[in-house]
């Protein structure tokens, strides 16, 4: 692959789920950026309108589309899916409030899996997967719209820190994060170690 790639990581603009503290971890389910969300997009898309992406990944999810399409607005980039970096499935927690996703978590532990979900060490596992992908991939400036939860994991693992418990506890909606090919392969190896761990 070549040297000098740049990732960037965007989660998605906001959604009415995120203004009620809701969880959504099914991409079948109707959730929409709000017009708000949608105007946080807008601005981030002046602000990288320079920036000249030759790939462009989303999940699976409704507001990653809708995020993505407002991003690459007017650009021929092609656009790929990928499921590895979906949101956490929360089984009997979908719809829930992040409070009592988060008890749950607390009490049980992070390989704790929700009837009907995954454990976040199942998500480590799959973010780390969809990582990889992302490295293997010829793209030398892929714009990636994505969630909260697998950029939070990323940049922790990436400053050295447990990607599940690390200092980056929240991304913002909307948000950016670029990433070198060298930090996401550190990154990477970060989340495989994590989960050697165990």
């Amino acid at each position: 692959m070549a040297d000098g790639r740049t990732f960037a990581l965007v989660r998605h603009g906001g959604t009415d789920y995120n203004a009620s503290r809701r969880l959504n971890g099914d991409p079948s389910m109707p959730v929409h950026l709000t017009d708000e969300g949608r105007e946080q997009v807008a601005r981030l898309r002046d602000r990288i309108a320079g920036v000249p992406f030759d790939l462009g990944v989303r999940t699976r999810f409704p507001r990653t589309k809708e995020t993505i399409g407002i991003l690459l607005e007017g650009r021929d980039a092609p656009v790929v899916v990928c499921p590895d970096l979906d949101d956490v499935l929360l089984g009997e927690f979908e719809g829930q409030s992040v409070e009592a996703y988060r008890r749950f978590r607390d009490e049980r532990g992070q390989d704790a899996r929700p009837r009907g979900g995954e454990s976040r060490l199942d998500a480590l596992a799959r973010y780390a997967r969809g990582f990889e992908r992302l490295l293997e991939t010829d793209a030398r400036a892929p714009l990636v719209v994505t969630h909260d939860i697998p950029i939070r994991f990323l940049a922790n693992a990436i400053a050295g820190e447990d990607p599940l418990d690390g200092p980056v506890h929240a991304v913002g909606n909307a948000s950016l994060m670029t990433v070198s090919e060298e930090e996401m392969r550190r990154g990477v190896d970060a989340m495989k170690e994590r989960l050697a761990a165990v």
